[in-house]
Formats: structure tokens, C-alpha cells, sequence
């Protein structure tokens, strides 16, 4: 008899945790590069803090800090243009998706390898006089 209630309380618990769906505020990165291919966390609640589980781009998941999503503009656009010149390091993964993934004046801008990366946005000259 033990067994069967041992049986049964395993059963519930497993469906609570597939029908809870745990997720933290905030939003992962657009694609994470990282070596990482295995697993290191399940959900965002095995994360510390305000990290989330994020995946990876071979498969696998870690804890990682959300991109902040500040409302800025409408649409998540904000003023000024991207550099005409790609600009920044030779970093190959998106650090974000629009503008509202940046903080401050920044923009989210494809870099030297396209990749979207925060940059400030280019000086715009007034008319000349």
C-alpha cells in the first residue's frame, strides 16, 4: 500500500510541475553562443537572482542575465541611425533584437560579423549654415 501512495504522490507531483510552467520577467538573449551544449538549468527558478534559463545555440540551456526591455519609443524605435559603418567587436551573436533592448540612447545595430549589437547611434549634423 505504501508503495502505491508513494506511486501516486510521485505522479502528482511530476504533473504539477509539467503544467507549471515557472518563468521569471524578462526576455533571453535572441541566440545564445556559449560552448555550453548541455543542460545546466531546467526552468528560470534554478536560476539565481533575476537570471534566466536561457538556451544555447548547440542545444543546451544556462543561467544568463535577461536583455532589458526599457519602452522607450513606440514600436522600439528610437531616434538617431546606426553607425553607415559597422563598428564594435568581432562579436558573431545578437545581443539583442530592437532598439528596446538597449538602455539609453542606444541602438541595436548589425557589427562587424552581423550580428545586432547596442551601439551608439551616429551624430547627426544639422543643416549647415
Amino acid at each position: 500500500m505504501n508503495c502505491r501512495r508513494l506511486l501516486l504522490s510521485f505522479t502528482a507531483l511530476l504533473f504539477f510541475v509539467v503544467v507549471c510552467e515557472c518563468k521569471k520577467p524578462g526576455t533571453c538573449p535572441p541566440i545564445l553562443y556559449s560552448s555550453v551544449c548541455k543542460h545546466t538549468c531546467l526552468s528560470d527558478y534554478e536560476c539565481p537572482g533575476r537570471m534566466l534559463c536561457c538556451r544555447t545555440f548547440c542545444g543546451g540551456s544556462l543561467c544568463n542575465p535577461p536583455v532589458s526591455r526599457r519602452v522607450q519609443a513606440p514600436l522600439g524605435v528610437k531616434p538617431g541611425t546606426c553607425p553607415s559603418k559597422p563598428r564594435g567587436r568581432w562579436i558573431c551573436s545578437s545581443r539583442c533584437s530592437t532598439d528596446r533592448d538597449c538602455g539609453g540612447n542606444k541602438k541595436c545595430c548589425k557589427n562587424r560579423c552581423g550580428a545586432r549589437a547596442c551601439m551608439k547611434p551616429e551624430e547627426e549634423l544639422g543643416p549647415e549654415i
